[in-house]
């Protein structure tokens, strides 16, 4: 199947099904009429091995959240007995789908509708595809790998590209993307100041305009509250932000926090999941160029409760329950701020540099910062105890600082209106 005919298998999976199979029709006669239109070469050789030959393995179709349908031809000299699917998004395992539908024989038309509510795929991932068939003699062929992009392609994206960084967006105008771009520039240098990552060779970034888009790409990866994600290994950062007045606060906020974790990723490597969780969202809060504004509320409200979170319990995955949650998140950015302040950038880099090695929760900060997790949080707690009045100002300042952003984006519409008065 060449470019024209993949272009067109994409617009009619998108028109009404009476048009749709229409459509189909047409495309099927285009294909049979390849060769005299002169149609390109083949996505993927043919291969033929023991007997076994693939006469046909078109690319597959893809609705994307739902299913994904793949189909090929084969021929044999002895019946073909079994056809199985293997798939392998980005640096996942593999995994194999071995509900694919033919009838044995010779000649075979397979075909494999994965369901992406059981095989969920990461969005925005290069998904590598090979089949493996079985003959009744024994003989058996396994395709060489064909790749395809898993893009969300409900939205009409648009791109802005400068460097290594691309903004992917569909709602807003160029300004917005420039903005983000613009933003996610500034968290490269500003957030690796302590991490000292190798930078990404490619980074892209997805806008999407509201949580509830966002929420559906991303909940059949268990993502289902997010309305932010970091897809650490491929390079690909993905949050929810509505091109309105208070954009450019937001992109501040969202843009440094998901970009810390592919940092935080390049700098430990393959110990990645040594680093505990705790400091890995302590770190990405840190870097936001504005604060999450509940986050002092929060600490306030533990405090004089005496409801703290035990780090201990903070290595690994953070409460379920939303309201603990949000109390982990806004331990960890205080913790991690502590230990800016109190053992400066070496502090944080050190820190870092343990968890790299593999070391545990509680032992990276014995041997980075020389004390106790039980000591380091004590010490966190003094300070927040004795100065509750640095706690209200904390409480105050996110809030003005987003007034202030409303106020600027009504006091420039206000005046576009006057000025073309």
């Amino acid at each position: 199947m060449n470019h024209l005919q993949t272009t067109l298998h994409t617009v009619a999976r998108r028109l009404p099904p009476v048009l749709r199979g229409l459509a189909l029709l047409g495309i099927a006669l285009l294909s049979m009429a390849g060769p005299a239109l002169g149609a390109g070469p083949r996505q993927r050789a043919v291969s033929a091995q023991g007997g076994i030959t693939v006469l046909d393995d078109a690319p597959p179709s893809i609705v994307f959240g739902e299913v994904i349908v793949f189909e090929l031809s084969a021929h044999s000299s002895e019946a073909i007995t079994g056809v199985t699917l293997h798939l392998q998004a980005g640096q996942e395992q593999a995994f194999s789908w071995d509900k694919v539908d033919f009838e044995i024989g010779t000649d075979i038309q397979a075909r494999a509708t994965v369901d992406l509510a059981t095989a969920a795929l990461p969005p925005f991932s290069p998904v590598d595809y090979w089949w493996e068939i079985e003959a009744s003699d024994g003989a058996t062929l396994t395709t060489p790998p064909a790749t395809f992009y898993y893009e969300d392609d409900r939205f009409d994206w648009q791109r802005l590209a400068q460097g290594a960084l691309t903004v992917h967006w569909y709602d807003g105008g160029p300004a917005f993307a420039q903005a983000a771009l613009d933003t996610a520039t500034a968290a490269y240098s500003t957030a690796n100041r302590d991490i000292r990552a190798p930078l990404p060779e490619r980074l892209d970034l997805y806008l999407y305009a509201n949580t509830h888009d966002v929420q559906a790409a991303l909940q059949r990866v268990g993502h289902v509250w997010a309305d932010g994600h970091a897809d650490v290994a491929l390079g690909v950062l993905v949050v929810a932000v509505a091109p309105d007045l208070s954009a450019e606060f937001n992109l501040r906020r969202e843009i440094p926090h998901e970009l810390t974790h592919i940092l935080v990723y390049r700098a430990t490597g393959p110990n990645y999941a040594s680093v505990p969780v705790w400091f890995n969202e302590g770190l990405a809060g840190m870097n936001q160029a504005q604060r999450e504004p509940d986050f002092p509320a929060v600490l306030a409200a533990a405090r004089d409760g005496g409801q703290f979170l035990r780090f201990a319990t903070l290595c690994g995955r953070f409460p379920a329950d939303p309201a603990q949650a949000r109390l982990a998140y806004a331990q960890s950015d205080a913790l991690t701020r502590f230990i800016r302040d109190h053992y400066g950038s070496e502090g944080i880099y050190d820190l870092l540099a343990a968890y790299a090695l593999g070391e545990g929760c509680g032992e990276g900060v014995k041997s980075a910062l020389g004390l106790s997790m039980e000591q380091l949080e004590q010490n966190w707690l003094d300070e927040i105890v004795a100065d509750p009045s640095k706690a209200r100002w904390q409480l105050m300042a996110p809030w003005l600082l987003l007034v202030a952003f409303v106020a600027a984006g009504l006091a420039a519409f206000a005046l576009g209106i006057l000025r073309r008065r």
